[in-house]
């Protein structure tokens, strides 16, 4: 069921990592839910599973988030990333404004 993720990051490989842990936690809990539309609505196994499946995926994500904070790799990516589209932006609108 896994598919190949569609995202390389190519900088931080822990990023990537845990970027790919949560991918795949998000996936079994989306599969998880489809099947238990599916089922009778008072299975309480399903409905566990479900719980299980929704805090692992906020554990994945939890991680992610805490890395990319922590991270001076990453932080400095993100701030490059920010600039350069701030600075995208407001080109944008600069040249819009003169239309």
């Amino acid at each position: 069921m896994h598919s190949q993720p569609s995202f390389r990051t190519a900088i931080c490989i822990d990023y990537e990592r845990l970027l790919y842990a949560c991918q795949r936690a998000l996936e079994n809990l989306h599969q998880l839910q489809k099947q238990i539309a599916s089922l009778s609505p008072g299975d309480a196994e399903a409905s566990n599973q479900l719980l299980r499946l929704e805090a692992a995926y906020a554990r994945a994500f939890a991680h992610l988030e805490s890395h990319d904070e922590q991270c001076q790799l990453c932080r400095f990516v993100s701030k490059l990333a920010h600039r350069n589209f701030s600075s995208s932006s407001i080109a944008g609108l600069e040249k819009k404004s003169f239309v």
